[in-house]
C-alpha cells in the first residue's frame, strides 16, 4: 500500500480531520515489533505478580479442621511391649577360645582355651588380671527413663566407681564395667531398655587351629550341623581341608526350632589372608564385605553361658598344697584367685616355679605372668603355657608330651625340660646317713672324702631313678658292690651303689623316667648292712646329690625337636587368636556403645 500526503487544505472527511502536515502511516510486523515486545513482556511480569500475591494469599488463610467424632472401643486397649533394641553383650572375665581339636587318641573334642595375664607389681584386690574389660547395661528399673532424667544414675543406685572424662551428666547412662558401675556416652533419645540376654537364639564360636592338614569332614562331627552346611562352605571356600598355619572360625546358632546352622565363617590363610563368609537364607555362603556383624556376633557368642562342666573335685592334698603356696607365694595365690584360674592349674603354675626355683624378693622384681590354661569337656583342667615378662626379658614353659607313656612335661623355649629337678632322695623308704664330705669309713676305719651320700632301708626296697636319662652301666665293684649307673639328658651322671639287685627288663641303653624303679636296696661291696649309696657326678667333679638343683627332665633332640616346635608355634597361635577375637569383641561392644563414632582399621 501506497502513503500518500495530503497537503491541501483540510477536508471533511468520514474518518476526522488530518493536519496537513501530518503524515499518515499504515500498521505492519516490521514497523512495530518493538511496541509489541514491549507489551508482551509488561503482560507476563503482571501475570506473575499476580500468581504470587494469590499463592500468598491463600497460604496465609487458616484451613478449617474437621471435626472428630470418638468412637467407644470395642474391647479393652493393650500396649505392645517395648522390644530390647540392641543387646549389649556381657564380655567374659577371661578371654577364651572354644577349639576343636584332635586328640591323642585320634578323636575330636572342643576344649575352652583361656589367656589370663597377671601383673604381680600391682595390688590383686584393686587390679583386674584380665586384659578385656566386661561391659554390661545396667538392669532394668521400674521407670527406663529414669536413667536419664537423673544423670545417667537411677534412684537408690551406687555412686559409679569410675567416670569417663570424655563424658557429659546431661548425656549418660549407666553400665556395668568389670563388676562395677561406670558411665559412658550416649545420646538421650529412642530410650530402650536391653535385657541382659538376647531373645533370639544363641550363639556358638568354634575355631579350627591344626596343628596337621585337617579335612572338612573330621571337623564336621565335632560342630555338629548338617553335612550339607559344610558341602556348602567347602564350595564358596574352595578347600576341603584346613591346613597348619591357617584358621577357620565357624559361628553356629542353634534356632528355637529346627537344625543348627552355620551363620558366619571367618577362613585366615597366608595366601588369601582373611576371608569373610555369611550364609545366605538358600544355604549358600557368600563373601560379606562388613566385619562389623561378626564382630558382634563373637561378642555375643562370648557372652553366651554354655552349659557348666562338672567341676573337679579338688582333693585334701591340693589343698594341703595350696595352703603352703599361698605361704611361700602370698601374691602370686592372691592374683591366681582373682583372675579366677582353677586350683589345679594354680598350683601347676606355683609348683613350675618353685621346681626351676624362680621367686622374687623385692616389689620392683616382681613381673607379669601369662597364663593360658585348658577346660576339656570332661571338666579337667590343664595349664598349657607360662609366659614370664622380667622386664625385657621373656621366659617361656610349654606343656608337651615327650614320651610315650602319656606323661607330659614343661620345656622352655629351647626343648629343654623344666618341669623336673633331680630327686634328693631317690629311695622313699630311705633315712639318710653319712653324708657327702669327709669321714672315717666305717669298714677301713681311714679318713676318706665321701663322694655320696648313704640312705638307710629295709633290704629289696625300691630304688627310683632320680632323673630322666638312659642307663650307662649295670655292674659291679669292690667298693660299689652291685651298682647302676644313668647318664641324664643334662650331661651328668648318678650312681646307684650297693644294690641288691636291679628288674629283670632293665637293660643297658634303655631310656628311664625320672620316679622309675631301677634296682632294690641290698648291701653288696663294702657295706656294713642294707642301705644305698647315692652320687652325682659332673663333668669330673662329684656334688652333693642332696643339695644341687640340676634338671632332671628329658632335653628334645633331632626330630622330637622338630615336633616340639611345631606344639609351640601352635599354643602361640590359640594365644594370638584368643587375644585377636577379645579385641574385635571389645570393639564391637564399644561401637554400640558410642554409635557415632568410627570404628578404626580392622
Amino acid at each position: 500500500m501506497t502513503d500518500w500526503i495530503l497537503r491541501e487544505p483540510t477536508q471533511q472527511r468520514g474518518f476526522g480531520f488530518i493536519h496537513p502536515a501530518q503524515t499518515v502511516i499504515r500498521f505492519s510486523l516490521l514497523s512495530h515489533w518493538r511496541a509489541i515486545l514491549a507489551l508482551v513482556l509488561l503482560a507476563t511480569a503482571s501475570l506473575f505478580l499476580l500468581g504470587e500475591c494469590m499463592a500468598f494469599t491463600l497460604a496465609s488463610r487458616a484451613v478449617p479442621q474437621k471435626s472428630t467424632v470418638w468412637r467407644a472401643p470395642r474391647r479393652e486397649a493393650r500396649s505392645t511391649p517395648k522390644q530390647s533394641r540392641v543387646w549389649m553383650p556381657v564380655l567374659a572375665d577371661a578371654p577364651k577360645l572354644d577349639l576343636i581339636e584332635r586328640m591323642s587318641d585320634g578323636s575330636f573334642a572342643r576344649s575352652a582355651y583361656f589367656d589370663v595375664s597377671l601383673d604381680l607389681a600391682a595390688d590383686a584386690d584393686a587390679v583386674k588380671p584380665t586384659p578385656v574389660s566386661a561391659y554390661q547395661e545396667a538392669p532394668a528399673r521400674s521407670d527406663p527413663f529414669d536413667l536419664v532424667m537423673r544423670g545417667g544414675l537411677a534412684s537408690g543406685a551406687p555412686a559409679p566407681a569410675t567416670v569417663l572424662p570424655s563424658a557429659r551428666p546431661a548425656k549418660l547412662a549407666t553400665v556395668v564395667k568389670a563388676g562395677r558401675q561406670a558411665f559412658v556416652r550416649s545420646e538421650p533419645i529412642n530410650v530402650s531398655v536391653a535385657p541382659v540376654k538376647p531373645a533370639v537364639s544363641s550363639i556358638r564360636r568354634l575355631v579350627s587351629l591344626p596343628a596337621r592338614e585337617e579335612p572338612l569332614g573330621n571337623i564336621e562331627g565335632a560342630v555338629d550341623v548338617p553335612r550339607e552346611e559344610f558341602a556348602s562352605l567347602a564350595r564358596e571356600l574352595g578347600a576341603d581341608s584346613v591346613k597348619p598355619g591357617e584358621e577357620l572360625d565357624i559361628l553356629v546358632q542353634q534356632p528355637g526350632q529346627g537344625p543348627t546352622q552355620i551363620v558366619y565363617a571367618r577362613h585366615v590363610s597366608k595366601g588369601r589372608g582373611e576371608r569373610l563368609l555369611a550364609r545366605l537364607d538358600d544355604g549358600r555362603f557368600r563373601t560379606a564385605p562388613d566385619r562389623h556383624l561378626y564382630d558382634r556376633l563373637v561378642a555375643e557368642a562370648m557372652a553366651a553361658e554354655a552349659p557348666a562342666a562338672p567341676k573337679p573335685a579338688v582333693r585334701p592334698q591340693e589343698s594341703r598344697d595350696l595352703g603352703r603356696a599361698a605361704a611361700d607365694f602370698p601374691k602370686l595365690a592372691a592374683h591366681l584367685k582373682q583372675g579366677k584360674v582353677p586350683v589345679r592349674v594354680g598350683l601347676q603354675v606355683i609348683e613350675l616355679l618353685k621346681a626351676n626355683d624362680i621367686h622374687w624378693s623385692k616389689p620392683d622384681e616382681m613381673p607379669v605372668l601369662d597364663v593360658v590354661f585348658r577346660k576339656s569337656e570332661d571338666g579337667s583342667d590343664d595349664l598349657v603355657s607360662i609366659t614370664l615378662h622380667e622386664g625385657d626379658a621373656e621366659r617361656h614353659f610349654y606343656r608337651y608330651q615327650a614320651s610315650e607313656d602319656g606323661r607330659t612335661e614343661f620345656f622352655d623355649h629351647e626343648g629343654r625340660s623344666v618341669s623336673k629337678s633331680l630327686m634328693h632322695k631317690p629311695v622313699p623308704a630311705g633315712k639318710q646317713g653319712d653324708g657327702f664330705g669327709w669321714r672315717v669309713h666305717p669298714i677301713l676305719q681311714v679318713k676318706k672324702f665321701h663322694n655320696g651320700v648313704d640312705f638307710r632301708a629295709p633290704k629289696g626296697s625300691p630304688i627310683m631313678a632320680a632323673g630322666d636319662g638312659v642307663v650307662e652301666k649295670i655292674s659291679w665293684e669292690d667298693g660299689y658292690g652291685k651298682f647302676v649307673r644313668i647318664r641324664h639328658d643334662g650331661g651328668y651322671e648318678t650312681t646307684y651303689a650297693h644294690i641288691d639287685g636291679t628288674p629283670k627288663d632293665l637293660k643297658v641303653g634303655q631310656r628311664v623316667s625320672q620316679g622309675q624303679v631301677i634296682a632294690f636296696v641290698g648291701s653288696t661291696g663294702l657295706s656294713t648292712g642294707p642301705h644305698l649309696y647315692y652320687e652325682l657326678r659332673v663333668g669330673n667333679n662329684y656334688e652333693d646329690p642332696t643339695k644341687a638343683q640340676m634338671p632332671a627332665g628329658t632335653v628334645l633332640r633331632g626330630r622330637a625337636l622338630d615336633e616340639f616346635h611345631r606344639q609351640v608355634a601352635h599354643v602361640e597361635a590359640i594365644t594370638e587368636a584368643i587375644k585377636t577375637t577379645a579385641t574385635s569383641a571389645a570393639e564391637a561392644v564399644a561401637h554400640v556403645l558410642t554409635p557415632g563414632e568410627a570404628r578404626g582399621p580392622q
